[in-house]
């Protein structure tokens, strides 16, 4: 009997809140939980214990039935679940820079061409030896630079990349609420975003400016549904000055409004106009301005979809020859890995679709393998407008004879399974002992030396702006005068780790230009450091 009248008191607030707790407590307790063992700490750990009681517990108590729940969570259980976004997202964020975890080359690339705009060579990155502005048209860097000026650390791009990944949930918050049913389903949509492999990795990996895609994407898409101009417009700006490609997603967009919204035809044509003119102009004009003098003639990015070409003309008129192959790349690429654990249902949204068009023309026809498998950070440019997605396809579902009582299942199952399907999830790893306090001990050693200083990728995020810093490349390795800061327990990239050992090896054995951090912890004492004279 009391098991009886326990089950009895169950509802489906009762259980949406059980859960929006214990999922936000673990993504609280993400840091001191790794420190036992990173799996404990891993947010996907407790949804995949969690998941199944919830979903178990909202068909006992007809939770899953269109219409027959009435959610609304209180406003302490809000007020924590925004607390565990943010400490999630600074804590993740933050952790991996002091595991030495995140991405050093990626990263640095940003953090080094705002320190060198604002003290040495405007967009300058050492990482390529290139003016990256040449690269990549990223407009949102400048109100960065005075920024970083005043904060002179890579811990601001971390701290950038935490907030804006997690201000993203408000926007979409908003988007939620605006179409789904309840509180719950909302709920389980901002923990989807945020918890999903996609995103994980913009807060594993640290900064990039497309960090800033759900965020200023979730906002111009609610701002353009709520009919604020005020709202949408700087949103849209914002975007657009991402990188240049944004501009295609924009034009995708505004075609969508033409389509589908004619009373808009105005704005929608304004969008589509300003977006072609700011990529015409990036490409033609920014860019190869940004590139004059460094040796480039295209960005090397080109060559990702050097299958069917070497210039981007080239390519242009090799996809439209041959249609079938390139469709055939697209059908065969990993657009399924986003898709499916979301059982489809962005699809049905044509207004959101649309948009998402572009990334699913752009990464199924490369052959780089990262683009094309639809992995690392390259999708993320899909997830403003996938997430839109969902929220309309409950409508979709909602107007369908056949699915229509099956909205809410239907959709809570992708929303709950949309995380735990993918293997880029977040979790904390703890860094070898001493590396730190051993950087400290040879950055004072280096210190006023005039040549270049190569340096593990891993390694680059962590060194002082004033070291003359070039990433541990094969021209590092012809030139024996030059000081090499390597630790072998580290990401060793670009390098399998054994090659990079015989590369050490080989230094060492060279008496001169060989500044190991070695992978025991006796560091500080044992560091050797042998600069040519």
């Amino acid at each position: 009997m009391p098991l009886v009248a326990s089950a009895s008191r169950l509802t489906p607030q009762r259980a949406y809140t059980a859960y929006v707790l214990a999922i936000g407590a673990a993504l609280c307790l993400i840091a001191p939980l790794s420190w036992l063992h990173r799996e404990l700490g891993a947010p996907r750990t407790w949804q995949t214990l969690l998941t199944p009681l919830l979903f178990l517990a909202l068909a006992w108590t007809g939770g899953l039935k269109a219409g027959a729940s009435e959610v609304r969570l209180s406003r302490r259980t809000l007020a924590f679940l925004s607390l565990s976004v943010l400490v999630y997202c600074l804590s993740v964020q933050l952790g991996r820079y002091f595991s030495f975890a995140i991405n050093g080359v990626d990263f640095s690339i940003f953090d080094w061409m705002l320190f060198n705009s604002n003290h040495r060579s405007f967009g300058y990155s050492p990482i390529y030896d290139v003016n990256h502005f040449g690269v990549h048209a990223n407009w949102v860097l400048f109100p960065l630079m005075p920024l970083h000026r005043l904060f002179e650390t890579p811990l601001f791009l971390c701290t950038v990349t935490a907030l804006a990944v997690g201000s993203a949930a408000w926007p979409l918050w908003r988007l939620g609420r605006r179409a789904l049913a309840h509180d719950g389903l909302v709920a389980l949509l901002v923990l989807a975003y945020l918890t999903n492999p996609f995103t994980s990795v913009l807060l594993d990996g640290g900064f990039r400016p497309e960090v800033l895609y759900p965020l200023f994407g979730f906002t111009f898409v609610l701002g353009w549904l709520e009919r604020r101009p005020t709202l949408w417009v700087p949103a849209l700006v914002a975007f657009l000055g991402i990188k240049e490609d944004a501009a295609l997603y924009v034009v995708a967009f505004g075609v969508a409004a033409l389509l589908f919204e004619r009373e808009r035809w105005k704005p929608a044509l304004g969008m589509v106009v300003g977006a072609v003119v700011l990529f015409v102009f990036n490409v033609k004009y920014f860019q190869p301005l940004m590139l004059r003098g460094s040796g480039y003639v295209q960005p090397g990015y080109v060559s990702f979809w050097g299958q069917y070409g070497q210039t981007l003309p080239e390519i242009l008129r090799n996809m439209a020859a041959s249609p079938l192959r390139l469709v055939g790349d697209i059908l065969t690429s990993g657009w399924y890995r986003l898709f499916a654990p979301a059982l489809f249902l962005p699809l049905l949204a044509h207004r959101a679709l649309v948009p998402m068009l572009p990334t699913l023309f752009l990464l199924g026809s490369a052959s780089y393998g990262q683009m094309h498998d639809f992995r690392t950070y390259y999708p993320v440019t899909l997830l403003p407008f996938f997430f839109w997605g969902l929220v309309e396809s409950y409508g979709v579902l909602a107007r369908s004879p056949r699915y229509g009582a099956w909205r809410e299942a239907l959709l809570t199952a992708a929303l709950l399974l949309f995380p735990l399907v993918g293997g880029g999830y977040a979790k904390l790893v703890q860094p070898p002992a001493g590396v730190r306090q051993a950087l400290v001990g040879v950055s004072a050693r280096l210190d006023g030396v005039a040549g270049p200083v190569c340096a593990q990728t891993a390694l680059f995020p962590h060194l002082p702006y004033a070291l003359p810093l070039r990433p541990l490349f094969d021209d590092c390795w012809e030139r024996p005068e030059w000081p090499k800061l390597v630790h072998l327990q580290l990401d060793t990239y670009p390098y399998e780790r054994s090659i990079l050992a015989e590369h050490v090896q080989a230094a060492r054995e060279g008496a001169v230009g060989a500044a190991v951090v070695r992978e025991k912890p006796v560091l500080a004492a044992h560091l050797e450091v042998r600069v040519a004279t």
